[in-house]
């Protein structure tokens, strides 16, 4: 039975690509898939034929197969099954306009439904090291064919999106402690409701004492803000409850209920970063999984190297292909 952290954990993904994320990247920084990703991928997918077909491992809501379609630009694309742990809801899939492409949502990369030598090559963007990477490269190169190839970028410890992750995931310690913005607008919520509801709040300490805490974590905002090289995170929780409480109304319940909902989307966009932080590979850790290719697919050429676009490093780019 899964304890209650991995529970946690799914259910943290479940509702991100539900709600139509198309990648995994912290909110500070957008993927650019015209800069070294897309270069990246762009050489990969070239080199691919009609009558191949690849698997694309922790896909999220497929925004590699779409990449993969948009580069075939309506020519006939190889078939692509995608796979991943959670279950995922790419809004931009039609099933008319990708025949071929079949998502398969609640598959553990360690243990994939295929058959032996079934793929021509194997793709992840920032899904692969999430997995139990021993197990899971097996299972890979085991529904690879002899010739098959590989191609991940993973993330890099020393990356920009693992920078990025640390300043927000202090930020979001700073929005969710007791003394933090969604506490204290909790805190105000009810007197924001009888003040819609036509009561004089003017003398009464309690509802005073609340607004001051509530001024005073905004203003606490504002200077993160200010000093942060990544206040993305603290600018759109500012602005969200600033909206939720500007429609509170006199029933108080709806906006309780929907700061409910917002603390927990919180919670769990600061559980996904401090694991996209803890799984992202170090440099020992890629020469790893590099030497691990080359002992289970001998004479491969296998390499890794960093991604580097102008905001830094933004990931591993890992190939592995077969000799000649």
């Amino acid at each position: 039975m899964q304890d209650s952290p991995e529970l946690t954990r799914r259910a943290a993904w479940d509702a991100y690509w539900a709600a139509g994320g198309l990648h995994s990247c912290v909110g500070s920084f957008t993927a650019n898939y015209s800069g070294a990703i897309g270069g990246f991928w762009a050489g990969v997918f070239q080199a691919l034929r009609p009558n191949e077909r690849v698997l694309d491992l922790a896909t999220g809501n497929g925004a590699l197969p779409q990449l993969l379609h948009q580069q075939f630009q309506g020519q006939p694309c190889p078939a692509i099954s995608a796979v991943d742990l959670a279950e995922v809801s790419p809004s931009w899939y039609r099933a008319s306009d990708c025949p071929g492409l079949v998502f398969h949502s609640g598959v553990a990369m360690e243990q994939l439904p295929f058959a032996d030598a079934s793929f021509d090559l194997a793709i992840s963007q920032y899904g692969f090291e999430y997995a139990q990477r021993e197990p899971a490269l097996a299972e890979c190169l085991r529904v690879l064919k002899p010739a098959g190839g590989l191609a991940f970028v993973l993330h890099h410890a020393s990356s920009v999106l693992v920078r990025v992750g640390r300043i927000e995931l202090s930020h979001h310690a700073s929005l969710l402690a007791p003394g933090g913005l969604v506490a204290a607008a909790r805190a105000v919520l009810p007197w924001f409701a009888q003040a819609r509801a036509g009561v004089d709040l003017r003398a009464v300490p309690a509802a005073l004492a609340a607004r001051e805490q509530y001024n005073a974590a905004i203003r606490a905002v504002a200077a993160d803000i200010a000093g942060s090289p990544a206040p993305d995170l603290l600018a759109e929780a500012r602005d969200a409850i600033h909206r939720l409480l500007a429609g509170v109304s006199a029933d108080a319940g709806p906006a309780h209920a929907a700061l409910a909902d917002y603390t927990t989307a919180l919670r769990a966009a600061a559980l996904r970063t401090a694991e996209m932080i803890e799984h992202a590979l170090d440099d020992a850790q890629a020469t790893s999984l590099v030497d691990a290719l080359r002992q289970l697919r001998p004479g491969a050429h296998v390499q890794c190297e960093p991604l580097v676009q102008d905001q830094g490093i933004v990931g591993w780019a890992l190939r592995m292909q077969a000799p000649g």
